[in-house]
C-alpha cells in the first residue's frame, strides 16, 4: 500500500513540476503585445515603473474618452491608461489588484468609467488580458475559483503566445488610437440606429449580474482599504441611445450608493439626467456612447475631478 501511495505521489509531483516550471518561464518572456483593442505600452510601463499616480480602468468607454496628456496636464499626476475594449469590470478589478500587489507607491487616484451596462455580462466580456494578469502575477491565483473554469482557456493563451513571442517576430505598433475619427468638435457627424442596441439589449434592460457587482464592491473597497481616491464617471452618450435604457435609474443607484456611502468615492455622470450632462457632448462623440473628441472631455472631466477632490 505504502508503495503504491508513493508511486501515486511520484505520478503527480512530476506533471505539476513541469506545469511549474512552464508558468515561470512563461511569466518571464511575457509581454503584454500590441492590439486595438487596448494601450499595451500603458500595461508594459506600468507594470516595470510601479510609480503610477493615477490609474484609469475600464472598457472601451474609458479607453475613447481619456486623452493621456491632457489628463497628466490637468491633474499634474503620472498616469496610465489601463482599460480594455469590451471587457468587463473583473478585468478592472484584477488589474488594480494586480497592480497593488506590485507597486512601489500607491496611487494617488482611481478613475473607473461605468456605465449602463456596467453589470451586463452579454455586452462585457471576461477577456484573455485576464490570462495575462493571471501569468504576470502569482499573487492573483488566490482569485482562480471566483473565475473557474473561463480562466483556464485564457491562461492558456496566454502562455501560448508568451512562449510564441520569444522568437523575435516584429510586430505591429497597434492600439486604441486606431478606432478615433477625425475630429468634428462642433458637428454630429453619427446617427443613433435603435436595432444595433436591441441585438445585445432586446428588452432594453442591461441588468445586474451578481458577479461583477461583487467585483466593483472590491475596487470600491481595495481603493478604501489603500486610501486611494476614486473616482467612477459615466461618459456622455447620445440622448436617445439614453432614453432607451429602461433599468438606468436602478443602475445608476449602485454608483450614486458608492458615493454617497464613501467620502473618498466620487461620482460624476455626464449622462441624460446626471447632473453634469450636456447636449452639446452629443458633437463629441464617435457614435452613440463613444467619445471621438476626447482631448475635450478629458479638459471637463479634469476640472470636474480637480473640484472633487479640492472643495
Amino acid at each position: 500500500m505504502k508503495y503504491f501511495l508513493k508511486k501515486v505521489i511520484l505520478f503527480s509531483i512530476k506533471p505539476l513540476i513541469l506545469i511549474i516550471i512552464l508558468l515561470s518561464l512563461a511569466s518571464w518572456v511575457h509581454k503584454y503585445a500590441p492590439s486595438k483593442m487596448y494601450y499595451y505600452s500603458e500595461f508594459n510601463k506600468a507594470f516595470n515603473q510601479r510609480d503610477l499616480e493615477l490609474i484609469a480602468l475600464g472598457n472601451s468607454k474609458l479607453l475613447a474618452s481619456i486623452h493621456k496628456k491632457t489628463l497628466e496636464e490637468s491633474l499634474g499626476l503620472k498616469s496610465a491608461i489601463l482599460g480594455y475594449s469590451s471587457s468587463n469590470i473583473s478585468i478592472s478589478k484584477l488589474t488594480l489588484e494586480s497592480y497593488l500587489n506590485k507597486c512601489l507607491i500607491k496611487p494617488k487616484l482611481v478613475l473607473l468609467e461605468v456605465s449602463w451596462f456596467t453589470f451586463n455580462k452579454e455586452r462585457t466580456h471576461f477577456h484573455h488580458i485576464s490570462g495575462d494578469l493571471f501569468l504576470k502575477d502569482f499573487k492573483l491565483w488566490v482569485n482562480y475559483l471566483n473565475y473557474y473554469p473561463e480562466i483556464n482557456s485564457k491562461i492558456g493563451k496566454s502562455i501560448t503566445s508568451a512562449l510564441k513571442n520569444t522568437i523575435k517576430i516584429e510586430q505591429k505598433d497597434i492600439n486604441y488610437n486606431k478606432k478615433f475619427l477625425e475630429k468634428t468638435p462642433h458637428s454630429k457627424e453619427y446617427s443613433f440606429k435603435k436595432e444595433k442596441l436591441e441585438v445585445i439589449f432586446p428588452n432594453h434592460i442591461a441588468g445586474i449580474n451578481d458577479s461583477l457587482l461583487k467585483d466593483f464592491e472590491s475596487i470600491v473597497k481595495m481603493c478604501l482599504n489603500n486610501n486611494i481616491n476614486l473616482i467612477l464617471y459615466s461618459a456622455p452618450e447620445d440622448e436617445e441611445y439614453s432614453k432607451m435604457q429602461k433599468d438606468i435609474k436602478k443602475v445608476k443607484q449602485i454608483f450614486t450608493k458608492a458615493s454617497f456611502n464613501n467620502p473618498t468615492v466620487s461620482f460624476l455622470d455626464y449622462t441624460l439626467g446626471g447632473g453634469l450632462w450636456d447636449k452639446k457632448h452629443e458633437m463629441w462623440l464617435r457614435n452613440s456612447h463613444h467619445i471621438n473628441e476626447n482631448d475635450l472631455f478629458t479638459k471637463t472631466l479634469s476640472k470636474d475631478i480637480k473640484s472633487q477632490l479640492y472643495q
